[in-house]
């Protein structure tokens, strides 16, 4: 399969994801600037724990996330809080910024299998309940990962 050919089965963009040394200052700055308010359920932020694999090894880590409504798309900060991820390999060789694009996929692994025969390489995942995605590496144009996960 082309990648020119390649399309994952009914995406939506779900989020662009930022990745942060400080979760509370970059809340405090996109807010200064209008964009926010910055939520997770019915808290400002929220420290989830992961267990998954990176580079196709076990892996364990904790990130803190925010995230604001941009009118149907959601702006994520990520700050890498605990643990080996791809999040504190992008902020230690890249420092702070755009991270990846997060798709909503109906089918994750179907997906998964999609994107491996055009060549792209799982970096991340993750699958417990309620918290399925991948990232796959970030691409050599423009260093952006793409982030899939179940809606």
């Amino acid at each position: 399969m082309e990648r020119s050919s390649f399309k994952f089965s009914h995406p939506k963009l779900h989020h662009v994801g930022l990745v942060v040394k400080d979760i509370d200052k970059a809340m405090a700055y996109f807010e200064s600037i209008g964009i926010g308010p910055f939520r997770v359920g019915d808290q400002r932020k929220s420290t989830i724990p992961f267990i998954g694999e990176l580079h196709g090894k076990p892996a364990e880590w904790k990130t803190t996330i925010s995230n604001a409504d941009l009118g149907g798309v959601e702006l994520e900060l990520l700050e890498p809080t605990e643990g080996n991820q791809a999040l504190k390999e992008s902020l230690d060789t890249g420092g702070e910024g755009l991270h990846h694009i997060g798709f909503l996929v109906e089918n994750l692994s179907a997906a998964e299998v999609k994107g491996k025969k055009v060549g792209l390489k799982v970096w991340t995942k993750s699958r417990m309940k309620g918290t399925n995605f991948l990232y796959f590496e970030p691409s050599e144009t423009g260093k952006l990962a793409i982030e899939l996960r179940n809606p």
